[in-house]
């Protein structure tokens, strides 16, 4: 099994870029969700205005995460609930990943845990201009999760911004490939296909 790490800040564009490598490789790659390993909201940590903050990086259960990818790497598929972003119009279920020829571990922080790099053979990152990114956060923030635009704004400000200076925008230079996404996402995720595609070309098979 190999392992695509992606990143980039919230409103990037992610999930496009994941529904673009899901119609390319079919039923060749699985997915894990860096959201689906966020600890209860009682554990996080909250700003100076007792604000949860969920943009840090003790907000996600890396060993977690770890533990699930080494199963997978193992043949084992994982189940968990998925995560309705503390939001009750939002329904979680339960989801079944199995192993397959490739492994997808994308969210804010997929680069941020060495742990989690340590097992990664690709990392791409997805760039957005921080206007066009709040833009689209707020679109689906506030018709998606059910957030207001005062709640949008404030994470955005005092935890959003932060966060991607600190822990996301700095593995932009350590990436295989960065798709560019303020228009045409289309191109980047062409040459991350490609790459992947030669990465594969190139790994030892296994012996019948």
């Amino acid at each position: 099994m190999k392992i695509l790490a992606i990143t980039g800040g919230s409103g990037s564009g992610k999930s496009t870029v994941l529904n673009g490598l899901k119609d390319h490789f079919g039923g060749r790659m699985s997915m894990l969700s860096l959201d689906d390993y966020y600890r209860p909201k009682a554990e996080l940590p909250v700003d100076e205005n007792g604000e949860t903050n969920f943009d840090v990086l003790q907000a996600i259960d890396d060993e977690k995460l770890h533990a699930d990818i080494l199963k997978l790497a193992s043949g084992a598929s994982v189940s968990f609930d998925s995560y309705t972003y503390n939001k009750s119009l939002m329904k979680s279920e339960v989801i079944l990943v199995e192993p397959k020829e490739w492994l997808v571990v994308e969210g804010l922080f997929a680069l941020s845990y060495p742990n989690i790099v340590a097992c990664t053979d690709v990392k791409a990152f997805i760039h957005a201009s921080p206007d066009i990114r709040l833009a689209r956060r707020k679109h689906r923030d506030m018709t998606i999760r059910g957030y207001t635009p005062e709640e949008v704004d404030y994470q955005w400000q005092h935890h959003v911004r932060p966060a991607d200076k600190a822990h996301i925008e700095p593995h932009k230079e350590t990436c295989h490939v960065v798709i560019e996404n303020d228009d045409d996402w289309r191109p980047g995720l062409g040459r991350l296909i490609e790459h992947m595609e030669a990465f594969d070309a190139s790994s030892p098979k296994p012996q019948p």
